[in-house]
């Protein structure tokens, strides 16, 4: 199992092979990993602010204590993942599957729903998570009539040969450069405390 710890600078992973992995703790703000393979990998407190999660399988990948603020999770597959204590702030999750997720203590403020609806205080998160909630199966529904819509979409674009911007420039345009937003967190106590006894 490959171990990429802190000061790993990252541009463009997308579509990297990266099940297993162990990432604690590295530093990917802004990092692209559209459609790259995560499922399984060891993500507790890692850095991916503002990163592109488009459409990656995170399925059983352990995110605890992770920064995932502004990141972009359209369509992930987020199944059996770890979520308990991860900044989810303003993050875009539409059309992401979270079957089974465990999401205990997220800061998901500002962030898109898989539904397309906005997070609120009153939101029941069970009907994303919970297959036996009486709502799960009208949501999922919601969920994939967005993701065959996006397919559409993207099917449309490679035919008409428009470009898509670069995560980077979709970043720089909406919430500014990297560079003026240095990242202020630090991993929860948990993670360093399970560091240590490694």
């Amino acid at each position: 199992m490959n171990s990429y710890r802190e000061g790993l600078t990252v541009t463009d992973l997308s579509g990297a092979r990266l099940e297993g992995a162990c990432l604690r703790r590295a530093h990917l703000a802004g990092a692209v990993l559209r459609c790259a393979n995560l499922q399984g990998s060891d993500l507790r407190g890692a850095h991916l602010r503002k990163a592109s999660l488009y459409r990656a399988n995170m399925k059983h990948a352990d995110l605890g204590g992770a920064n995932l603020g502004m990141s972009d999770l359209r369509h992930a597959c987020l199944e059996q993942a770890n979520l308990c204590r991860v900044n989810l702030h303003r993050a875009n999750l539409l059309g992401a599957r979270l079957a089974g997720a465990r999401l205990d203590n997220v800061d998901l403020a500002g962030a898109i729903l898989p539904d397309g609806t906005q997070f609120a205080d009153e939101t029941n998160f069970e009907r994303f998570t919970d297959e036996q909630n009486p709502a799960f199966a009208a949501t999922l529904a919601v969920v994939k009539a967005l993701d065959s819509e996006d397919s559409a979409a993207m099917e449309r674009e490679s035919v008409d040969g428009d470009r898509d911007p670069s995560w980077s420039e979709f970043i720089e345009r909406t919430y500014g450069s990297l560079a003026d937003d240095p990242i202020e967190w630090d991993p929860p106590k948990s993670i360093e405390n399970e560091d240590a006894r490694e």
